[in-house]
């Protein structure tokens, strides 16, 4: 478990440093760099990605997929509590809750959630899609990472099973 903190958190703090980072750059008015927000789908899939490749590099074992899914969860996790702590209030000033109540309204006027719990409820959706994303992330990079194989057990011993003595210590 040691070998495996330090690469999921540098993964995770990767995934919540851009997160953050996309959030700020959608408060600019240039429409080009505003579709970056788009990409929130796709760091946490480079997170899991960093996390086991790190993991690699500093194993002195082959890694197996558990241990890609676990550096994911784990990145991802991390990722989702940046961005609950720091990128929603970040969201919330830039954004408004007015604009995206006005957002909601529009698609669906009866919804029963407004305002602070709609943000609230939205951010920690958004944490479990992240810790999932990532976890697939690591569990891609075992395989594109790993190029070890694995200790094959060694083989049993050619007289497996006989009888001390020889084959047949009967005499027949």
């Amino acid at each position: 478990m040691a070998y495996k903190l330090k690469p999921a958190l540098i993964g995770g703090g990767a995934l919540g440093l851009f997160l953050v980072f996309t959030i700020l750059l959608a408060a600019l008015p240039v429409p080009f760099i505003r579709t970056l927000g788009c990409c929130n789908c796709l760091w946490p899939i480079a997170a899991g990605l960093l996390a086991t490749m790190l993991y690699v590099k500093g194993s002195p074992t082959p890694a197996t997929a558990l241990d890609g899914a676990i550096l994911g969860a784990l990145a991802g996790a991390l990722g989702g509590i940046i961005y609950l702590i720091i990128g929603l209030p970040i969201t919330y000033f830039v954004n408004g809750l007015e604009a995206m109540d006005m957002q909601v309204r529009q698609i669906n006027p009866d919804f029963p959630l407004s305002g602070l719990a709609l943000l609230v409820i939205g951010g920690i959706v958004a944490f479990f899609v992240y810790v999932v994303l990532s976890t697939i992330g690591g569990l891609i990079g075992v395989p594109i990472f790993e190029k070890r194989k694995a200790a094959e057990p060694p083989p049993p011993p050619q007289d497996f099973g006989a009888r001390p003595g020889g084959p047949s210590s009967t005499g027949l």
